[in-house]
């Protein structure tokens, strides 16, 4: 008898959870989200519905589809300004020692929500906020322009030292270039971001340079988005390809030569 007491007794207890859960999930889906390797979007966004998590059901880019980014986007310039902050940390640490900033300028961007639904199809990804934010890891960018390549090279390893953040990635494009001959330090890190009842690891990329890499990357955006090389390639008779690359070598030679000069001046 005690036992069919003790058995009701829990089934009672199951289904009062199950209630539970079920009043939650038909509010803001939090309680009965899974647990997941990178962030957890149903703890973030307060969804009525899994319907709401479908891009393809705002990929007009209506109010609804902002809105259900807007907490996202937040999320994400949070943690670019604090991945900032840390570097702007270091730059004035160096200039309180009164010794050469090895930052010349820091810029930030962060990616709209029409970017983030094309960079989606653009992977044939789920077009899902979850699916977002566990795939696309530039959401949050910062570009930090050095004077030099050691200067690229210091602020890794400064941020390497960190243990609070997370290296996800690093790719160097100064050792090996890209086949076009871009060149850049790209990261791919996790900062923390204090939210009122927890704890997130948001990812920011940054990318790394010298002022001479930002010039080039600058110009050959410029020239490739202007579509010369498509549209007027054979009436100018020139491939814009091997020219873009023949400047990217010219000008990692002249600043080759720059760093040299300054190495003698440094001694």
């Amino acid at each position: 008898m005690g036992r069919k007491k003790t058995v009701k007794a829990a089934t009672a207890q199951r289904e009062r959870v199950y209630r539970k859960e079920v009043y939650a999930s038909e509010r803001y889906e939090v309680e009965t989200a899974e647990e997941c390797s990178g962030l957890c979007m149903y703890e973030i966004v307060p969804f009525r519905g899994r319907k709401a998590d479908s891009m393809e059901h705002i990929a007009d880019i209506t109010e609804e589809f902002s809105q259900s980014m807007d907490p996202i986007l937040r999320m994400y310039s949070a943690a670019m300004s604090a991945a900032t902050a840390r570097l702007e940390i270091i730059e004035d640490e160096f200039r309180y020692r009164k010794r050469r900033c090895p930052i010349h300028h820091i810029d930030t961007r962060l990616k709209s929500a029409a970017s983030i639904l094309g960079k989606l199809n653009k992977k044939d990804l789920d077009l899902t906020l979850s699916a977002a934010c566990n795939n696309i890891y530039d959401i949050a960018g910062i570009r930090v322009v050095c004077s030099y390549i050691k200067d690229v090279y210091l602020i890794r390893d400064r941020l390497l030292a960190q243990d609070d953040i997370y290296i996800m990635d690093i790719k160097d494009y100064i050792e090996s270039p890209k086949k076009n001959g871009y060149r850049s330090l790209h990261m791919i890190i996790r900062v923390p971001v204090y939210f009122m009842d927890k704890k997130q690891m948001v990812p920011v990329e940054l990318q790394i340079r010298t002022l001479a890499m930002d010039l080039w990357a600058s110009l050959e955006h410029d020239i490739k988005y202007k579509s010369l090389y498509q549209i007027r390639a054979e009436a100018l008779d020139m491939d814009f390809d091997r020219e873009l690359k023949e400047c990217s070598r010219l000008i990692y030679e002249a600043e080759e030569k720059m760093e040299r000069m300054n190495r003698m001046l440094e001694l």
